[in-house]
């Protein structure tokens, strides 16, 4: 470069004009540059070159105007400078290569005005060096301002961050007083925040305390970090905490601050504390060494004397180690990095050198060791050698991996949890969100981040938030905050679910932060709505026992909390399916689909319906087309019913019922219901379970009742037909052995009348049966009498019957009272002959009568096998016979029945009892004056 201090009124050419002519080579010269080692990584070379183009054509202006007559001062203020340091803090230069690059633009600039041999004026050179200073400062200020206004934003998050580690961590100014503690250090000093900053530890601790702390405060910043384990006085007891502590500093000069992290280790000292002492006794009672590796080194660093200590902690023994340089216990990456001579310069210059690394035994093995390499002078101050500490700290290292594990797991928890975390300034403005919340609400973080939090509420949610979060800074008054409770979200694409949502509170010295854990409850919220209803389904659908109620009441189930309208054809006798009942959820919508009526599906014709009750599989359709209608419709009448319904969803449901298909339902949506349907589907399925039954059940107790009714219809028609016969014959018997003429005449007569008796007791019995069934009771008429002496005269004329038979009768108490005594005699009849029939031959029948206060009782007792316990339950029920009953009496098993009958027309009851060991008892309790008079 030819520079002539006298050229400016002579050379044509200027460094402006260079600066245009050899503007795109001056770009390819400085970017080449930039790759040789300043750009940080693999860059573009659009990344490289940035704004460098427009910032040479700005050069080259300022440059004429300086050079011309009456120039204005340089510009202070330069847009495209600033542009170029925020792109390269985005890039990631550091800002030494941002002023780096400047000098080499400077170069390449004179490179190519030496080459050009262009003669610059001193006014051009000062011009240039203005303008490249005043790039360099803007561009710095600009790199530094957006710099710190990413990291302020970091650290309000990481605050938040750090209240949720289990470790108490806090900051200290250099004179001690707090200038930050999270929630567990507030915790461990017992005061909340406000009262902890501003202070120093002689104001929230006792003073050995204080002074401790102090103490390893000062140590600290001196400029290395430390680690030191620090005792604290409780009203519970001393606690032990693990602190790691750290100088802060504000630039390159000494430290202006400390940071420190104290984990509770109460219970782990304890432990080491017990194995320390033990295997302290068994060092002093076996081997007499200590804790420590201390030994001597001359000034070359080989070692001169070794302990018992050293031997344990290295593993060597002082025959095998004299002699030998300090860099044997290194690692080889520190032999190859000359860290054991720096340590030893550092201690002859320093006078100690401290430090903390890996170190390695006789064996190979690594451990942590901290090590203090102290230089020894004589009083000439003469160096003469080093004495060396070296102390195993793996265990410490242990636990301080432990702690930045814990705090790694803290943020992964953050990154991992399903839950949606949420942070958000006292203002409402979202300041953090975790995966799960960008996925639960469908916006990327960047859409969240600087939004106010009611961008995820729905209406009247998000009108109202600010107005809460205002009334709560100025009242306190919470209605969230603290408490939890289910609200509802609203996602990016409008929808809205349910969520439970539970907010705490973090107090910062910039504001608070609100964390939000929200939770997607829509799947707990749809089986509780699905589980309400199908419980309401089966009560309201077992409450009736008729066929056509019960389909009335599904339609309005259907229609209610399901579809848009329903139809359910059921199975008729003849094959083909019914078209029963159709329900709407809207009133116009109801008389059209009552057109729809004559034409259920014809089995057989393979339409959707027909298909679906065939495989007995429920069906969604969740788009009908045209062709489906086509294939639904029986005909064009019905297939334009069909298109003035407008269906377009439809889910088909079989009724099925032990195996057996009962119909279908029908359930259409008059609107695309696509992204529910596979749950309806399913919430039908569970509906028609519970209607199959119900119809299912209406139809066997219609069936029951009919068979009962023609049953009973028989019974009254033939007992009433029998007896006009039975009465002649009888008659004509009575005649007959009255009037014989022999023996055997006599005994045939006999027989034919004992027939006819017992055929005429089973009419009564069938008679009574039918009164009971159909006319609502035996009709009783008491009249006054002795309960003992009737039963007595009853019993005798039992006896009559079975003359072979033991039967012992007892009475005893006031036997006066009002009873029938015609069905009175029935029920001693009945319950004795059923004695004598049920009991061994050789055993007696016990029969007792009582007079007990306001009731008459009657007990029959019979010895024999045991009625069993499944009958008893239904021995009084009509047409139960026992086993052992045989021909001899001809029983129709309505005895019991009408016994129970007539005491209950009475007004009394009747029990049993049976066991192996006490027989079978039949008790009978009548009151001793029936209430009304009986009838």
């Amino acid at each position: 470069m030819n520079f002539d201090p006298h050229a400016a009124e002579s050379a044509p050419t200027t460094l402006a004009d260079v600066l245009e002519g050899r503007h795109e080579e001056l770009i390819q010269r400085w970017t080449e540059r930039l790759r040789e080692g300043l750009a940080p990584g693999p860059r573009t070379q659009a990344e490289l070159e940035d704004h460098i183009s427009d910032y040479l054509w700005e050069m080259a202006r300022v440059l004429r105007q300086q050079t011309a007559p009456g120039a204005p001062p340089p510009p202070e203020w330069l847009p495209v400078a600033r542009e170029h340091g925020a792109q390269r803090l985005r890039i990631g230069f550091d800002v030494q290569a941002l002023v780096r690059e400047y000098h080499v633009l400077r170069e390449c600039i004179l490179d190519v005005v030496e080459e050009t041999d262009v003669r610059v004026t001193l006014r051009e050179v000062r011009a240039l060096s203005a303008f490249i200073t005043t790039s360099i400062a803007e561009g710095v200020a600009e790199y530094l301002r957006q710099r710190d206004a990413v990291q302020h934003l970091g650290e309000a998050r990481l605050r938040v961050l750090l209240d949720q580690a289990p470790a108490a961590i806090f900051i200290k100014d250099a004179e001690g007083r707090y200038l930050y503690g999270n929630r567990q250090q507030q915790q461990l000093v017992g005061r909340p925040l406000e009262e902890i900053l501003g202070r120093d530890d002689a104001a929230l601790f006792p003073r050995l305390v204080a002074e401790s702390l102090r103490a390893h405060d000062a140590q600290v910043m001196e400029g290395q970090s430390r680690t030191f384990e620090e005792v604290v006085e409780f009203d519970t007891g001393p606690r032990t905490y693990l602190s790691v502590k750290f100088p802060l500093s504000g630039g390159e000069g000494p430290p202006t601050a400390l940071g420190g992290i104290s984990l509770d280790i109460t219970a782990r000292k304890a432990a080491e504390r017990a194995v320390r002492e033990s295997e302290q006794r068994f060092r002093l009672l076996v081997e007499g060494v200590e804790d420590y590796a201390v030994f001597l080194l001359d000034t070359e660093g080989r070692v001169i004397s070794w302990n018992t200590g050293a031997e344990r902690i290295k593993g060597y023994t002082q025959r095998e180690v004299l002699g030998q340089h300090i860099a044997l216990f290194h690692t080889p990456e520190d032999r190859e990095a000359g860290v054991p001579e720096k340590c030893i310069r550092a201690a002859v210059t320093q006078g100690h050198c401290r430090t903390e690394g890996q170190r390695v035994r006789k064996d190979g093995s690594r451990f942590w060791a901290e090590i203090v390499i102290t230089a020894l002078r004589d009083e000439a101050g003469v160096l003469r050698g080093f004495s060396k500490f070296t102390r195993d700290i793996s265990r410490r290292k242990r636990a301080e991996q432990t702690l930045l594990e814990t705090t790694q797991r803290l943020r992964a928890i953050l990154e991992t949890a399903v839950d949606g975390i949420i942070t958000i300034d006292e203002r409402g403005l979202i300041q953090g969100v975790n995966p799960a919340t960008t996925h639960l609400f469908g916006y990327a973080p960047e859409e969240l981040i600087g939004q106010n939090v009611s961008i995820l509420m729905p209406e009247p949610y998000r009108g109202a938030h600010d107005g809460y979060m205002e009334h709560y800074l100025r009242t306190g008054e919470r209605k969230v905050i603290g408490i939890g409770r289910v609200v509802e979200g609203r996602r990016k694409d409008g929808s809205v679910f349910p969520l439970e949502l539970s907010v705490s509170e973090t107090l910062l010295p910039q504001g608070r932060i609100f964390t939000g854990m929200v939770r997607d409850i829509t799947a707990r919220k749809r089986a509780e709505r699905t589980q309400a209803f199908l419980i309401e389904a089966g009560t309201v659908l077992s409450q009736s026992l008729d066929v056509t109620t019960t389909l009335k009441k599904l339609t309005s189930l259907a229609v209610r909390h399901l579809c848009d309208y329903c139809m359910v054809d059921l199975l008729g006798e003849d094959g083909q399916l019914h078209r029963l009942e159709l329900a709407a959820r809207e009133p116009e919508l109801q008389a059209l689909i009552e057109r729809a009526r004559p034409y259920p599906p014809l089995m057989g014709s393979g339409s959707p319906l027909d298909r679906a009750l065939e495989s007995g599989e429920a069906v969604a359709v969740p788009e009908l087309t045209p062709a489906w209608l086509d294939a639904s419709a029986r005909n064009a009448e019905h297939r334009a019913i069909l298109e003035a319904l407008g269906p377009k969803s439809v889910a088909l449901v079989p009724l099925m019922a032990r195996g057996r298909k009962l119909g279908i339902i029908n359930l259409a949506w008059t609107r695309p219901h696509t992204s529910e349907l596979a749950t309806d589907l399913e919430v039908a399925k569970g509906l028609a379970d519970r209607a199959a039954v119900a119809i299912d059940n209406a139809r066997l107790y219609q069936q029951a009742q009919e068979a009962i009714r023609v049953r009973e219809d028989v019974v009254a028609i033939v007992s009433h037909d029998l007896r006009n016969p039975l009465n002649a014959i009888s008659l004509s018997a009575t005649l007959l052995e009255r009037e014989a003429l022999n023996e055997r005449t006599s005994k045939t007569a006999h027989r034919i009348t004992a027939a006819a008796d017992r055929a005429t007791g089973m009419i009564r019995d069938l008679l009574d049966f039918t009164q009971a069934r159909v006319g609502g009771g035996i009709p009783i008429h008491p009249q006054p009498l002795d309960f003992h002496e009737h039963v007595r005269r009853v019993v005798e004329e039992v006896r009559l019957a079975w003359p072979g038979r033991r039967i012992d009768i007892q009475a005893s108490g006031e036997g006066r009272g009002k009873a029938d005594e015609g069905r009175l005699a029935q029920v001693v009849t009945n319950l004795v002959g059923n004695a004598l029939q049920h009991s061994p031959p050789g055993t007696p029948v016990r029969v007792s009568t009582q007079g007990v206060d306001s009731s008459l009782v009657l007990e029959v007792h019979n010895e024999g096998p045991p009625i069993p316990a499944e009958v008893q339950p239904t021995l009084f029920e009509p047409y139960r016979q026992g086993a052992e009953a045989g021909p001899r009496r001809g029983s129709l098993g309505l005895g019991l029945y009408i016994t129970r009958q007539i005491v209950l027309g009475h007004g009394g009851a009747v029990n049993v009892r049976s066991s192996a060991e006490d027989g079978t008892t039949f008790t009978v309790r009548l009151p001793r004056h029936p209430p009304g008079g009986g009838g």
